[in-house]
């Protein structure tokens, strides 16, 4: 188990992070793992070390560990109190408490004016998101929150919609062109944040992303923990230009080497 994050000509997160290299554009991205996290960055070069290990913050993703100072056991006592109890003003959140932690370092180093999320489930991951871009004045900024239906979203996230930078719709993650057009996608502000965890059509969102992200974009795919989430990932990765795409070491191992749902 690991987490991971991989900076390309665009970055991917949660699960966390993935930098890219050059893009085809010559652009690039990252992949920020816990879930897995990308973004768009400058020459990768240009990076620092991590402040964790003291070691290049982006590397390929083939250079990863898989191994996590996480023990299987505590895993499991800290995913069984996650799902009981993780929330955010009494909306279920079902983020460990290492990813959260990640995910805020994500959102004040990135500032993104655009969140677009995967998953939504009962809404408090974006209704999480929503309050850290205020509370660290990212202004404006707006929280998209999709999920194949909204019937499941708790009072408190619906209530948030009327006063907060969030916004919930039905989508299937199988064809997001219908519901994200190219024309939505180019006028949204930048930086943007795409946060995966519908855990449905893994590779072909990430294909479908790679289309959109330009520089200063991050990508995080969430529980990449799930075997099948992690192959998709790697799969998709094997099919990049060598340097496309890179991880953030600094952010996967925010908490210690691996320390994530998002190897």
């Amino acid at each position: 188990r690991c987490s991971c994050a991989l900076a390309m000509a665009a970055v991917f997160a949660v699960t966390w992070i993935l930098a890219a290299g050059l893009s085809h554009s010559g652009s690039r991205l990252g992949l920020f793992s816990a879930t897995h996290t990308g973004s768009r960055l400058g020459p990768l070069s240009a990076a620092g070390p991590s402040e964790t290990t003291g070691q290049p913050r982006y590397v390929p993703h083939r250079e990863r560990p898989t191994s996590s100072a996480l023990p299987d056991e505590t895993f499991a006592v800290i995913n069984s109190a996650k799902r009981a109890n993780m929330n955010w003003r009494g909306v279920p959140m079902l983020k460990s408490p290492f990813d959260a932690m990640a995910l805020i370092e994500v959102l004040r180093e990135q500032r993104p004016a655009t969140v677009i999320e995967l998953g939504a489930l009962a809404g408090g991951s974006a209704l999480f998101i929503a309050d850290q871009l205020q509370a660290l004045s990212v202004a404006p900024s707006h929280v998209f929150s999709f999920d194949i239906t909204i019937e499941r979203l708790h009072p408190n996230a619906l209530r948030a919609q009327l006063s907060r930078n969030l916004s919930f719709f039905p989508a299937d993650v199988r064809n997001l062109g219908a519901v994200l057009s190219d024309e939505f996608m180019a006028r949204l502000g930048r930086p943007l944040l795409v946060l995966e965890d519908a855990h449905v059509n893994v590779r072909g969102v990430l294909e479908w992303f790679d289309a959109h992200l330009r520089e200063g974009d991050y990508i995080v795919i969430e529980d990449t923990v799930d075997p099948a989430k992690a192959e998709a990932v790697r799969d998709f990765l094997a099919s990049q230009p060598e340097g496309r795409y890179a991880v953030d070491a600094h952010l996967c191992d925010y908490c210690g080497p691996n320390m994530s749902w998002n190897p």
